[in-house]
């Protein structure tokens, strides 16, 4: 026998009864949070034309996704995840109808990623996007119901570290570097490699102050006291104005009762063609990938006609179910099922009871013949003896 046909590929799961009890659980539960918030759920397709993804604003490496071909030649892509998809579809489809859309979303994702848990290739997320409203208020809604979202989950032991693009972009800006040079300096800052960034600004003809601001954003990070020094350093507008969007984030959030899941960190720059403002990641103890990351992303929709503010974020549903399994809380809505068996002469009565029971909304199998239940798992109801 062909071993293959025993194995699943690699970077997938089976879910046995119990697992998947629970991930339906988190999702229901994300779900239902979103819904509560105020938006509207949809789902789009798995896979996309290729050209969905492949443009400057989405940050996308085309090795990383999985490509196929359709009946025409035409190169297909299943989604690496879900925001570009969803830019495409209210581009295309709401945007004249609402001015702000309130969109979520519970649905898998494709793709060969290092990052996150190791090896994954289909993965489930569950996210949303506010689409048409800039400001700080915006970013803090998102923040504030990626927190709620988190808390239903079961998840505690969590922290929303939160950045802003645009305040390197300032710095970066009057610096003179190629893109390559830049993507180099931001990578360091954003992995927090203090020692090589050192060397890889030695070696660029850029101001002492430059350096020394860029150097710092490493260790940028912490309570509301970042924000003073993070302006002691701003050397433009541009910068100014990140920080003072950083600072009304962060009083809104704390206003809503969230300073202590907040901390700030400057050097958080993951995705930075992608990311025009805040952006953000989940962190938790319990595992060593972020449960969720997400941020603003106001050029995007500009890719699909649509000259439109968005933000949101996506949530790992896999690394959710990790973070509860390690503190012990990986639990499913497990209702014991009550078998009834009966005889061949009173099948129709036993059938017309299993249906009731149903009804009230309880799990119920009809047995028809002699085989055994463990009655540690199963109520058995002896029909014709009742």
């Amino acid at each position: 026998m062909n071993k293959l046909k025993l194995q699943v590929p690699s970077g997938a799961w089976d879910y046995l009864p119990q697992e998947c009890a629970a991930k339906r659980k988190a999702e229901n539960t994300v779900r239902n949070e979103f819904l509560k918030s105020g938006y509207h759920e949809i789902e789009t397709p798995s896979f996309e034309h290729y050209e969905v993804f492949m443009h400057d604003a989405v940050p996308y490496v085309q090795e990383n996704m999985i490509k196929f071909f359709d009946l025409r030649g035409r190169i297909l892509a299943l989604r690496p995840d879900s925001t570009g998809p969803i830019a495409r579809l209210a581009a295309t489809k709401l945007l004249s109808q609402d001015d702000v859309l309130r969109l979520c979303y519970v649905q898998n994702a494709y793709g060969f990623f290092n990052h996150g848990i190791a090896g994954k290739t289909e993965f489930t997320q569950a996210g949303v996007e506010l689409i048409g409203k800039s400001g700080a208020d915006a970013d803090a809604e998102v923040i504030a119901l990626a927190i709620r979202a988190l808390k239903a989950a079961g998840v505690d032991d969590f922290q929303i570290d939160i950045g802003q693009v645009a305040y390197f972009k300032g710095l970066i800006k009057s610096a003179s570097l190629d893109e390559e040079q830049t993507e180099k300096i931001r990578l360091l800052i954003d992995t927090k490699n203090s020692v090589e960034l050192e060397y890889e600004l030695s070696r660029f003809n850029i101001p002492a102050d430059l350096k020394s601001a860029l150097l710092e954003l490493v260790s940028l990070f912490g309570g509301a006291e970042v924000l003073d020094k993070a302006k002691s350093l701003a050397r433009n507008e541009a910068c100014m104005q990140a920080v003072d969007n950083m600072k009304e984030v962060y009083q809104i959030l704390c206003d809503f009762g969230y300073e202590q899941y907040i901390s700030i960190d400057f050097g958080i720059l993951n995705n930075f063609n992608y990311y025009s403002g805040i952006l953000f990641r989940g962190i938790s103890g319990a595992i060593g990938t972020p449960i969720l990351s997400g941020g603003r992303y106001d050029d995007l929709l500009n890719e699909f006609g649509a000259n439109t503010p968005a933000t949101g974020f996506a949530m790992g549903i896999k690394e959710v179910l990790l973070v509860l399994e390690q503190a012990g809380m990986l639990t499913q809505d497990e209702e014991r099922v009550t078998v009834v068996r009966c005889s061949e002469k009173s099948r129709k009565e036993a059938y017309a009871f299993v249906q009731e029971l149903r009804v009230q909304g309880k799990c119920a199998v009809l047995e028809l013949n002699t085989s055994s239940y463990d009655a540690q798992k199963y109520t058995v109801i002896e029909f014709d003896e009742r």
